[in-house]
């Protein structure tokens, strides 16, 4: 008799091992997951629009010159291949032009260049001054019309 209940009380012990393992014992697996991300080179301007402002003065005898220093900023590492502007609404003959409003036959032609700061990103929040610098030549506007507001749209482009 001995015997039986220290059989039953082994079986006990086991079944209570069993149900503190959580339950019946079983066969698991494991996954190892690879976690990556790719982060793509990017270049943004801070603002959409900037304005260049010249102010013509035919009895100066000089250039007239205008700056403006937009802001881009682009990814950590990425370096800007493309710095370029289009030819503008009112291209003619190889020149950027300003068109009169009062009178749309009148033309200015203009010059741009641009000069980055850096060409290497360094984030979003390391922002970068582009000079954006206009040059109207003397001999341009010396007989323009006078009291005539003169302008031109040109897209700026910067990329990785």
């Amino acid at each position: 008799m001995n015997k039986s209940i220290s059989l039953v009380s082994a079986v006990v012990v086991v079944a209570v091992i069993v149900f503190a393992m959580g339950g019946v014992a079983s066969a698991g697996g494991t996954n190892t997951l690879t976690v990556n991300a790719t982060v793509l080179g990017a270049c943004h301007f801070n603002t959409a629009a900037s304005t260049l402002s010249f102010t013509l003065d035919p009895s100066s005898g000089a250039d007239a010159v205008a700056t403006v220093v937009p802001t881009f900023w682009c990814t950590r590492g990425t370096t800007v291949t493309t710095l370029s502007y289009n030819n503008g609404l009112n291209f003619a003959a190889g020149s950027n032009r300003m068109k009169s409003s009062a009178n749309p036959t009148e033309f200015i032609p203009y010059s741009l260049g641009l000069s980055a700061a850096s060409m290497i990103g360094a984030g979003k929040s390391t922002p970068i001054n582009l000079t954006v610098t206009g040059t109207v030549l003397n001999a341009n506007f010396i007989n323009a019309l006078a009291a005539n507001d003169y302008s031109d749209t040109v897209v700026i482009t910067v990329a990785p």
